[in-house]
């Protein structure tokens, strides 16, 4: 993309390199990105995935610093990525390199851990960790903007991601309702933007710089405070200024000294870049050099920053006390009360209803939600929205299965399952037609909720009715054709 550089953002960064390395970075700045795909390991094995690729003639190049990513190179690319039936089965997600990077840093993080993602939408990050947890925990994704929210719980919910919560917050206020609360944070903050140069058409302006720079000082502040003693926060931005990025990073040492440590970090293969520890009329806190400059023409990749930091103590920033708002019209149901439920689901899919056990069945109005044990502790927060996953609908006192949740557990399944026989038939189903099958592709059907298989993955969800009839019943509101 042709970018027009505004004088001052030339003048910023050519005493930072040699003229050929400065020409360079120009030059990456305006290359197309190479695209990148995460493989969603919840649904399939990384070695099926490339036996998949390997089918379509997709060439897949490994990016080895980041586990389960790809390069991705089509020869046809005459039908989007997006329009594949592996998109639609979810067993792959598109993301640029670079922004993989923070979870990274979080992926030492324990099953049990509770991790918040301040500035989630539109969930790439999110399920990202999700992934990297295997749906145990909790991460609460969280965006102010309800449009972006809207994608946040599009793309938890079609990654099959029960260990995940949204909330509606502004980042500077999670201090006031969550002080110590979690065991590692997320904070892509927002930004500049200038290390999308590659993909976007920014607008670059100092006076905007400022401004951010002032937000990102809050939200730091606030995302430290929600932070247990010990825990991990990381700091990221897609920019490269230093008022965004080290600037932020020396005005939380100066405003808390002792009770937070900027780490080192690194990935093996990852060409990084330690800050200077001066800026202009500046000098920054040595600790600022241990965080990580990713600029785009060293790793093919937009540019980045990261910065990673312990909390080693205490903090009282703010003399606000928290507060939260009760809510009571949720259950947790017990064992004892999902037996009508669990005997159907063993009645009719052959599922042992043991692979549940470990998790909560809540009951809200006339559906039962799936959530993980850590979600407990927050669900009487009125800002945490309700999009776990649903699980369970009774319908004119019939069950049945979520068409999100379901899918974690269908592969445990061994009745009531319709195998597509070629792609022309898969296709039609995922641009919501209708199908009639033959007997052959049933596997101990009958009327009813069925699942529905394609060369062994999980496409959906549908209702078989008389004359195997298949109706088609994806939802229609997310899914692009």
């Amino acid at each position: 993309m042709k970018q027009d550089f505004h004088p001052d953002f030339i003048d910023r960064y050519r005493p930072l390199f040699s003229e050929k390395e400065f020409l360079d970075f120009l030059d990456s700045c305006q290359r197309p990105l190479r695209k990148a795909i995460r493989i969603n390991t919840l649904k399939i094995s990384e070695s099926d995935f490339l036996k998949r690729a390997e089918k379509n003639k997709w060439k897949l190049t490994k990016i080895a610093y980041i586990d389960h990513w790809y390069f991705i190179d089509r020869e046809d690319t005459s039908i989007p990525l997006w329009k594949s039936i592996e998109y639609f089965a979810w067993l792959f997600y598109i993301q640029e390199t670079s922004s993989m990077i923070p979870p990274m840093l979080l992926k030492e993080q324990t099953s049990e851990s509770i991790i918040l993602d301040v500035s989630a939408a539109p969930g790439s990050k999110t399920t990202q960790i999700a992934n990297y947890k295997n749906n145990k925990g909790l991460i609460i994704g969280n965006d102010i903007v309800p449009t972006r929210l809207k994608a946040l719980k599009t793309n938890i919910n079609y990654q099959w991601f029960f260990n995940c919560a949204i909330s509606k917050l502004d980042g500077r206020d999670f201090w006031r309702y969550f002080k110590e609360s979690f065991d590692a944070i997320l904070l892509d903050a927002p930004c500049s933007g200038e290390g999308t140069m590659r993909k976007d058409e920014i607008k670059w302006s100092l006076s905007s710089i400022l401004e951010l720079s002032k937000l990102q000082k809050k939200l730091i502040l606030s995302a430290i405070e929600a932070l247990k003693v010990w825990g991990t926060l990381v700091y990221s931005t897609c920019t490269m200024t230093p008022e965004e990025d080290e600037e932020v990073l020396d005005y939380a040492l100066q405003e808390l000294w002792d009770a937070i440590e900027i780490v080192p970090w690194e990935l093996p293969w990852l060409v990084s870049h330690n800050w200077q520890t001066a800026w202009q009329w500046t000098d920054y806190n040595k600790q600022v050099h241990n965080a990580q400059k990713i600029w785009p023409h060293t790793n093919d990749t937009e540019g980045f920053f990261v910065a990673k930091i312990i909390k080693k103590s205490a903090t009282q920033i703010y003399e606000t006390k928290p507060y939260y708002t009760a809510k009571t019209d949720e259950v947790v149901l017990k064992w004892k009360e999902l037996k009508a439920l669990f005997s159907h689901i063993q009645k009719r899919f052959d599922i042992t209803t043991d692979i549940f056990k470990e998790n909560l069945i809540v009951r809200k109005w006339n559906h039962l939600e799936i959530r993980t044990k850590q979600s407990k502790q927050f669900s009487q927060y009125a800002m945490i929205q309700n999009i776990w996953i649903p699980f369970w609908e009774l319908i004119d006192n019939n069950f049945y299965f979520s068409f999100y949740a379901a899918q974690l557990f269908w592969k445990y399944a061994q009745n009531n399952i319709v195998e597509l026989q070629n792609i022309e038939e898969a296709e039609l189903f995922r641009t919501w037609k209708d199908l009639h099958i033959k007997e052959e592709q049933c596997q101990n059907c009958s009327s009813g909720q069925v699942i529905i298989r394609f060369e062994n993955i999980i496409l959906w969800a549908s209702l078989l009715q008389d004359k195997l009839k298949l109706k088609n019943q994806v939802p229609r509101e997310t899914i692009k054709i």
